[in-house]
């Protein structure tokens, strides 16, 4: 059984643990450098192994770790220096005192960064979650050999990696705030949209805020979304309604009458087109027909002649030749008005409220009765905060838990892939000229006296 997690979260004993936690690394920054002035050597050794055991194995009892340790540490010296007579950086082997514990799987799991802390690795395999070589293991201290495949369930990695799953109440209360700040906004841009437009652009990056690269290429983004929108919906169909239309808008059509709609160049297009359907015996029948009706004209019938049917191809080519060149006209227009990476300002869209509504209130009695009954709909977040999807056991969607950029240390002997949340334990660690693959808070001068400490008391010589 491992020893009892007992003031693992401590901040007045400031004891550093192997976990990712937020108050772990406050101890981490308030921890000063372990001084042993004015105690005996035995003192110095009692408080190095007190410190050193806090954070490597503190699960373990002192019985099962020194049943484990072994006083042959394991270096890696340059000889091709050495031979040379080159001065070489001093290997720090008391570093090694704790590489033990790194060929454990519960250790290989934290250091691979598919659990939060050593105890969390521990359940993750005690549940089941975990394979090494395809096989399934439940035993926390299984050793690993080198070139062993250790795979952990990627739902307990993400939730690992995760942050917190907030409770219902706690989401309606983010959210109710969220809809009445958001309604605010709407209201206040709806009466003074470019005051509010000013502000939005000239708001300084920052926590919280956006970049103005990220404005950039928002802007652009919705450019690009608009002009494929409008290419989709320019079909055949519809460029021949639109001329049918502009030619009727007037009792005698001419060019200008279709630039007005048009480039210059569809405008000729458009205008050659419709002088052509103008002459068709169905043309007073076209102007009361629909875009997608529109198509059924120029089909060919067997038993039209033969000027007829090029009659109808000439109508069909200037019909594919309208669509084709309006559509390119969008993508220049469109990429005309593409910003430089370097532009300081977003140019003001007099329509852009046009697309903000209000958000109903949350009835809060009814979301706390029934979770599936909550409709959150914000520009930014769908469903209630962090609970997305109700079926899963960390913060959905899903994002990186607070506080873990200072643990993300990838150790040396262990190649790892997140993507399908496998790892290869390539070999043991060990210690190198001028530093150690055992990672640890603690110095040289701290992790000898822990080693003196059990090399004292372990005889076995292992």
């Amino acid at each position: 059984m491992p020893r009892k997690a007992q003031l693992l979260n401590s901040l007045s004993r400031g004891r550093v643990r192997a976990s990712w936690n937020k108050y772990n690394l406050y101890n981490l920054y308030k921890k000063s450098r372990v001084n042993f002035t004015g105690q005996n050597l035995y003192q110095q050794k009692w408080t190095a192994k007190q410190e050193t055991r806090a954070y490597h194995g503190e699960h373990l009892t002192e019985s099962r770790f020194q049943s484990d340790f072994s006083s042959k540490l394991e270096s890696v010296a340059h000889l091709d220096a050495s031979l040379r007579g080159e001065n070489n950086v001093t290997t720090p082997l008391p570093l090694q005192t704790y590489a033990v514990l790194e060929k454990r799987l519960d250790f290989a799991l934290f250091r691979a960064m598919f659990a939060s802390s050593i105890r969390q690795a521990r359940q993750f395999i005690l549940q089941g979650a975990v394979t090494v070589n395809g096989i399934n293991i439940k035993q926390p201290g299984f050793t690993l050999q080198a070139g062993d495949i250790f795979h952990v369930a990627p739902e307990k990695v993400l939730s690992a990696l995760g942050s917190a799953k907030p409770s219902v109440k706690e989401a309606v209360k983010v959210d109710s705030t969220q809809i009445a700040k958001w309604n605010k906004f709407v209201k206040n841009a709806i009466k003074n949209p470019q005051t509010v437009w000013e502000a939005k652009q000239s708001s300084k990056s920052g926590e919280g805020s956006i970049s103005q690269e990220d404005k950039i290429k928002a802007y652009n983004k919705g450019l690009q979304a608009k002009m494929l929108a409008e290419q989709k919906a320019f079909t055949r169909q519809e460029a021949l309604k639109q001329t049918i239309q502009l030619g009727s808008s007037v009792e005698i059509p001419t060019l200008e009458t279709f630039q007005a709609k048009f480039t210059p160049e569809c405008a000729e297009i458009s205008y050659k087109l419709f002088q052509k359907l103008s002459i068709l015996p169905e043309f007073a029948t076209l102007q009361t027909l629909k875009a997608e009706d529109l198509s059924k004209v120029l089909t060919k019938d067997a038993s039209l002649s033969g000027a007829q049917q090029k009659q109808y191809s000439e109508l069909k080519q200037l019909a594919s030749s309208l669509t084709n060149t309006h559509q390119q006209a969008l993508k220049t227009q469109a990429d005309s008005n593409m910003l430089d990476s370097s532009a300081k300002t977003i140019p003001y869209d007099p329509k852009w409220t046009n697309t903000l509504s209000f958000h109903d209130k949350l009835d809060k009695a009814a979301v706390l009765e029934d979770e599936k009954s909550a409709k959150v709909d914000l520009p930014w977040q769908k469903g209630l905060y962090g609970r997305a999807d109700p079926t899963k056991t960390y913060f959905t969607p899903w994002k990186v838990r607070p506080f873990i950029a200072p643990f993300a240390i990838l150790p040396a002997h262990i190649e790892i892939s997140f993507e399908t949340c496998h790892a290869v334990y390539m070999r043991d660690p060990v210690a190198l000229p001028g530093k150690s693959e055992v990672i640890s808070p603690f110095g040289l001068d701290v992790q000898e006296r822990a080693y003196m400490w059990y090399t004292r008391r372990v005889k076995n010589g292992k």
